[in-house]
């Protein structure tokens, strides 16, 4: 089992992992108020807006790209073949 230490007053969180190492996968996570807070707080923001803080290269992989598809489409793309129609 693995931990990162710290305390309330140096900004750290600490969390307890449980690993398999044979797979690579973190089989049960124990921590306090603060981790939960901050990693709801982390799911609320758009995905967009992860990726642009991270930089261009995120390592989020398809996320990446699907955000430079979007930040290169032409502004008036949406918009093309759709009539106003006065009410």
């Amino acid at each position: 089992m693995a931990g990162a230490a710290g305390s309330a007053g140096t900004g750290k969180i600490q969390v307890k992992l449980l690993v398999d190492n044979e797979k690579s996968k973190v089989v049960f996570a124990e921590s306090g108020k603060e981790f939960v807070d901050v990693l709801l707080s982390a799911l609320t923001l758009p995905l967009g807006t992860i990726v642009r803080l991270l930089g261009k290269e995120s390592s989020l992989g398809c996320f990446d790209e699907l955000y430079k598809s979007v930040e290169s489409l032409d502004a008036s793309l949406p918009n093309q073949g759709v009539q106003e129609h006065a009410a």
